[in-house]
Formats: structure tokens, sequence, C-alpha cells
């Protein structure tokens, strides 16, 4: 039993970025401020920012429709 090699039980953990403190929410994700991302508008699809109006979290969007993949 002293020969035995010794096994790990867990698989190591890969480090994970910590979450941002403030974000805006799209399609079901978490967008961070300051982050740009396409959502879903009256006028269509269209980029917009994530930022902060007073205390609360905001889309700032664009004219920019989404660019097509």
């Amino acid at each position: 039993m002293a020969q035995e090699k010794a096994v790990a039980l867990d698989r190591p953990r890969l480090a994970q970025a910590p979450e941002p403190y403030c974000y805006c929410w799209s399609d079901g994700k978490k967008i961070a401020e300051g982050s740009m991302a396409c959502i879903r508008t009256t006028m269509g699809r269209r980029l917009a920012t994530c930022g902060r109006v007073t205390n609360l979290m905001s889309w700032e969007v664009t004219e920019n429709p989404c660019p097509e993949s």
C-alpha cells in the first residue's frame, strides 16, 4: 500500500474571471458595463452600450443596425 501513487479526488479547477459588479441583461446573458451588444428594439435589432444612468443600469441604443454574419 505504501507503494501506490496518490490519486487526485477532484480535477483542478480553472480560474474564472469575477462577474462584473454592474451589468445589463440581453437575451438572458449578463453584459458588463461599458460593453456593446446587439439588442432587440422596436426598430429591430440595434447595437447598444450598457451604461449607468444615475444609479440604474441602462442601454444606450445607437441608430446602427447589428452587423450581419
